[in-house]
């Protein structure tokens, strides 16, 4: 681990250093044409929130001005994200937070997934040909239940003041950015299927950047939550609605079952770092991938090899830990269903085992998964012992259908094959607040636009499971099952102080990317904006195929090959990174340039 000054690790030493630069009467003016990223950084003293669109993050500034905290921030920028982003998320996606509770020192884990009625389909064939597209794929929308369960647990402001944003967007309308526009003309089949495409064609053509979209309908179902809470979405006229679009496409779900869904309180996963304590997604999404690969990445000084772009020694190093990661998905899953053994995955000893992959300079054809049964009883680092809410407990990694206990349950059990590309839609919000309350909250419709269903102005999402007929004639374990899910909300603390927080949207790209973004600022020392624009590496443990954005030396790529890699070309590497760093005593957030979200602070 490198030298600390003065209690701070290099990486806030130096983000503090650019603040105090910037703020100085010598420092050089502003340049007069702004660069093609101006507004994805600020500086902020109080509180700050990065998101993928301004009015997003607009909405979340508006609650920390107004005494509000971080989850009360996150929660309407979320709202307002459903809004503004309706191909991404909404009411009828889904979701999952990580919260950071200064005061308290504690961590929590919130999933907020779209799930489905583990009986639901038995005896059930779905819809007649002629009656549409199947929507058995539409899993019970958990996104107004998990937001109102972290704000009504955690929040100060009410809920008409924290939804009041995403309700004016909604009513008022805004002009559509060049993201939405590019994918309501891409998408337009799907949207003809259903009701939606009345709102975003006009004269029968797709709207243009630029023109402005209301949605009345969405206002209303987003007023009645706010007056009435969970019972204004699964209940009364917003249910009926969704309940009646579902079962005209041939979901068997009720009425009672629709009403009966809850999301999960769990504890988050743990690990650290060079020093530092990091926390991520407890299953069935993906913060494992995350810790692995910093645990595979703890005994080099990637610092000394120097920068992948230029050192082949460090592409080789990243490269091949982000390869050997990337295999733990294949033993993730929803633990009310599986047994998941995350503890074991986010071991020192199970990336010991794993080492001998790592930085050889010789690429194997493929890499094989581990299962790590026998670090079942691994210690939980102590940094990670005093941050669990359930700490004093007797038993506290006992499974329960709650799922509370998701990062000790021991057997291992393959799922699926692995997902290696960008398929998938998603946001994401990272927030804090001037008492150092932190929440890194990723939500999602799981496709573009979702199923394409649309009911009381929203997107229904396509997040759930269609049963195989072999699990059909399986004991069910658990009354509610929950799709895997790469999302992989991350905080990072430093003497129980949130100092990073992160997360991204983009398929099966999403944990490599924020684990390569994080090593940037971590190892590299660089001004988070600079580790977001880094060209990135998706390499895929199947095959000696990596794919990688543009800014690797020939020389690198030279020298990669000579190892056994196969380099190939990617224009962008889709996963967009939203992020707060500590630098000091101010925060510094940042929006991806690769994408039209800004950050806000104060």
């Amino acid at each position: 681990m490198k030298a600390r000054i003065a209690g701070a690790p290099p990486f806030l030493v130096m983000a503090s250093a650019i603040v105090l630069l910037a703020g100085c009467a010598g420092a050089p003016a502003p340049p007069a044409t702004p660069a093609p990223d101006a507004g994805k950084r600020v500086v902020a003293e109080h509180g700050a929130v990065a998101s993928a669109n301004p009015y997003a993050s607009d909405a979340g500034l508006a609650m920390l001005r107004q005494g509000g905290n971080a989850i009360d921030a996150a929660v309407a920028t979320a709202f307002a994200l459903g809004v503004v982003e309706p191909q991404m998320s909404g009411l009828g996606g889904s979701g999952s937070m990580l919260i950071w509770l200064q005061r308290e020192g504690l961590a929590e884990y919130l999933d907020f997934y779209a799930a489905q009625p583990a009986d639901a389909f038995r005896g059930h064939t779905g819809p007649a040909e002629d009656e549409g597209r199947d929507l058995r794929v539409v899993g019970v929308p958990g996104e107004v239940a998990g937001l109102l369960a972290a704000h009504e647990r955690f929040g100060r402001l009410d809920r008409a003041t924290v939804m009041g944003p995403a309700i004016r967007l909604a009513r008022e309308g805004f002009p559509i950015n060049q993201v939405l526009s590019q994918m309501i003309a891409s998408d337009s089949t799907k949207l003809h299927q259903f009701a939606g495409a009345a709102l975003f064609y006009r004269g029968g053509k797709p709207l243009g950047p630029g023109e402005r979209i209301r949605n009345p309908e969405l206002a209303e179902s987003l007023l009645r939550v706010a007056e009435q809470g969970v019972e204004g979405f699964y209940r009364g006229p917003t249910a009926e609605a969704v309940l009646g679009v579902m079962n005209n496409g041939g979901h068997p779900i009720t009425p009672a079952r629709f009403a009966d869904y809850e999301p999960q309180w769990k504890r988050p996963l743990c690990t650290e770092y060079h020093g530092l304590t990091v926390l991520s997604a407890s299953p069935p999404q993906t913060g494992i991938q995350i810790v692995h690969t910093l645990e595979l990445l703890e005994g080099l000084d990637l610092d000394s090899l120097g920068l992948p772009t230029r050192s082949a020694s460090a592409f080789d190093a990243i490269t091949s830990a982000l390869r050997v990661a990337s295999t733990v998905r294949r033993f993730n899953g929803d633990p009310r269903w599986v047994e998941v053994n995350a503890r074991g995955f986010a071991s020192e000893g199970y990336a010991r085992e794993r080492a001998d992959l790592v930085g050889t300079r010789t690429v194997p054809e493929t890499v094989e998964p581990l299962s790590a049964e026998d670090f079942a009883d691994a210690p939980y680092p102590e940094a990670c012992v005093t941050l669990d809410p359930w700490r004093g407990l007797e038993t506290p990694g006992e499974a329960t259908a709650a799922g509370t206990a998701a990062s000790t349950i021991r057997t291992v059990t393959p799922l699926s094959d692995l997902p290696t590309d960008s398929a998938g839609e998603t946001t994401h919000i990272s927030v804090v607040d001037a008492d150092g309350n932190a929440v890194a909250l990723s939500q999602t419709n799981s496709s573009v636009f979702g199923s394409g269903a649309f009911a009381a102005g929203f997107f229904l999402n396509d997040s759930g499971y269609r049963f195989s007929e072999e699990e059909l004639e399986q004991p069910l374990p658990a009354d509610w099952r929950t799709r895997t899910s790469t999302v992989a909300p991350t905080i990072v603390l430093e003497d129980a102080r949130a100092v990073m927080v992160v997360g991204a949207p983009g398929g099966g790209r999403i944990p490599t990317a924020i684990t390569q973004t994080m090593v940037y600022v971590l190892d590299y020392s660089m001004d988070p904006l600079e580790a977001v624009r880094m060209p990135r590496i998706f390499p895929d443990p199947n095959e000696r195929a990596v794919q990688l954005e543009g800014g690797f030396s020939a020389e690198v790529l030279e020298d990669a090959r000579s190892m056994g890699y196969e380099p190939t070309a990617l224009s962008f590497g889709y996963a967009r990174l939203y992020m707060i760093v500590r630098a000091g005593d101010r925060w510094i957030a940042v929006s991806d340039p690769r994408h039209d979200g800004e950050p806000r602070g104060y």
